[in-house]
């Protein structure tokens, strides 16, 4: 296999042969110059590389001024470094108004409460979304030779190079004088995410270099997943950083940890990692499928989206349902949709599953559920009291039917039988004091109490 740099020496020596026969003096100055900018890049001195590309780039400039394809480049150049201006500048004042904040606070003025706690800083994400458009522009320029082709690439990942470091330079300000601003990391990411694709990864070499190393590349992936909200991104920037201290990242134990991690405080994020992992594991590995699909109706239920959790039990009984590992979404199902208020739904089917030897582990759980769905639903039903009864027979020490001995007592209250209902609350109060129904019981009995 020819390498790039095998290429474009071959290329180089091809054209000034020519360049020998023809006595071009200013194609030997072209030449030159693509030698010398080629070298100024492998070696990372990026400024002499700089100075070199814009003479070169002038040259182009009076070339193709006709070329629309060249046109866009530029443009895309243009937009870049206008962008990078409009960041820079929202630093500055972010930077001008810590400044002040801190200034109050070190001359003792007084917080009037009509100021922000907090110094506030345009989100990345608005400057990456409201130019992805612009950037989204194919480039195509025709007319090329192989030198030039490599030239406006090289040379446009060194200007993209530049301008993130200058963005970089004015949030680290920041940084040094707030350790706890991090916002530096998502602006640097925006040129490199506008760049992307959903899937194509991010290119880190128009990351700053002395920001390249794997500390601030771990930074780079929590902004991209939680800033920005892309998964693939993070895990390929991590991936990288795994790389550069020697060590491997699979992408499947990547969006498990981050789901894990951040489950509570970005829990739609934490969804679309655990989605992701799923949509990795082979198809003939049910077991672990199902692991993953359980952890992600319990990230919903801790989030709070019953009724999203609800669909996801759902789907997994429909395509596993003769999977034993499939029992436990019958009663993340059933919970879900307690969860959810749903009584109408729950007790649709929920006869037939619990004649169904296969949940038995999971019996006394939605024997309550159903009980608590007659109550919301049926309240009349002569089914209650029986299916009461049996729970506290079967179960009677599981605290699942505290809130059963709760809502007999309340209905003996109803009934003004006061002897009954203070015997059936402290016999709550001493088998499940630490229940919420006992919570309840407490301040029961308390305001009985009261009225003795």
């Amino acid at each position: 296999m020819v390498s790039v740099n095998s290429l474009f020496i071959t290329v180089a020596a091809c054209v000034f042969s020519a360049v020998l026969l023809t006595g071009n003096g200013s194609v030997y100055a072209e030449v030159d110059d693509f030698i010398s900018f080629r070298k100024a890049i492998d070696s990372g001195d990026d400024i002499n590389a700089a100075s070199i590309g814009d003479i070169i780039f002038n040259r182009f400039e009076q070339k193709f001024k006709d070329n629309a394809g060249f046109q866009t480049y530029k443009s895309k150049l243009t937009a870049a470094d206008v962008l990078v201006q409009q960041m820079r500048q929202q630093l500055k004042k972010t930077k001008i108004a810590f400044i002040s904040k801190v200034d109050s606070s070190l001359f003792g003025e007084a917080n009037t409460g009509t100021e922000e706690s907090s110094v506030s800083v345009t989100p990345a994400k608005y400057f990456c979304d409201t130019s992805r458009n612009l950037f989204s522009k194919p480039v195509k320029i025709s007319g090329l030779e192989n030198t030039e082709k490599d030239f406006l690439s090289r040379y446009y990942d060194l200007k993209l190079r530049m301008l993130t470091g200058a963005a970089a330079k004015a949030g680290q300000v920041l940084i040094i004088a707030d350790p706890a601003f991090r916002e530096t990391y998502d602006y640097v990411l925006v040129l490199p995410l506008l760049h992307t694709s959903d899937k194509e990864s991010s290119n880190i070499d128009i990351l700053p270099v002395w920001m390249q190393h794997h500390s601030h590349l771990d930074m780079f992936s929590d902004s991209c997943l939680l800033h920005f909200g892309l998964p693939f991104h993070a895990m390929k920037i991590a991936e990288k950083a795994a790389q550069i201290r020697g060590k491997s990242l699979s992408e499947l134990d990547f969006y498990r940890f981050a789901a894990e991690k951040h489950g509570k405080t970005f829990p739609l994020i934490a969804a679309d990692c655990l989605r992701r992992a799923i949509d990795i594991v082979p198809d003939n590995e049910v077991n672990q499928i199902m692991t993953l699909e359980s952890e992600l109706v319990q990230l919903r239920l801790n989030a709070g989206n019953y009724e999203l959790a609800a669909g996801e039990a759902q789907k997994i009984l429909e395509k596993y349902r003769n999977n034993t590992a499939s029992e436990k979404f019958v009663w993340l199902y059933y919970y879900a949709l307690s969860k959810s208020n749903n009584a109408a739904q729950i007790l649709v089917n929920i006869d037939n599953i619990l004649a169904d030897r296969r949940y038995e582990a999971y019996k006394p759980g939605l024997m309550y559920i159903k009980w608590w769905a007659l109550r919301s639903k049926k309240p009349e039903s002569a089914e209650i009291e029986a299916l009461a009864y049996e729970l506290l027979r079967r179960y009677g020490d599981d605290p699942i039917v505290a809130p059963v001995l709760l809502a007999q007592a309340t209905d003996l209250l109803e009934k003004r039988d006061f002897r009954g209902t203070i015997k059936l609350l402290n016999q709550l109060l001493e088998k499940f004091p630490s229940t919420e129904a006992a919570a309840q019981g407490r301040q029961i009995l308390s305001e009985l109490e009261n009225v003795k």
